[in-house]
């Protein structure tokens, strides 16, 4: 704990607001904006030609570098395993009925009997009491 400092702090005296005048006779902001030097500066202009176009048709861009796609054993498995992941492609219906749960709808328009709850995220899960 921080001990107790027995003398008052001086208060900052509040600075006053500064009063910007304007003269129209003044034309020292004309000057200031009918100055482009910094825009025919040459760093300027290769900064602007690097952010409208970041790399085409530049020598530095590198070489494209060819690549082969080999099937081998592995792949077939991902394969494999992708469609099994996903259900052979068929996508899962869900229709959530009047009683606040999601029902699984079959192939043949029948319903699963297992309700099931939304999480958050969009995926279902059985609900349990």
């Amino acid at each position: 704990m921080a001990g107790i400092w027995p003398f008052k702090k001086k208060a900052s005296e509040a600075e006053g607001q500064k009063i910007v005048t304007y003269s129209k006779d003044d034309h020292h902001a004309e000057e200031i904006i009918s100055d482009r030097s910094h825009i025919e500066d040459e760093q300027y202009q290769a900064a602007i030609d690097l952010l409208t176009t970041p790399h085409l048709g530049k020598e530095s861009a590198g070489e494209v570098v060819k690549t082969e796609v080999v099937d081998t054993q592995q792949n077939e498995e991902t394969v494999d395993l992708v469609d099994t992941v996903s259900g052979g492609g068929t996508e899962r219906e869900y229709v959530q009925s009047g009683d606040g749960y999601w029902y699984l709808k079959n192939d043949d328009g029948s319903f699963d009997e297992a309700a099931y709850v939304k999480s958050e995220d969009g995926s279902f899960s059985p609900y349990s009491a």
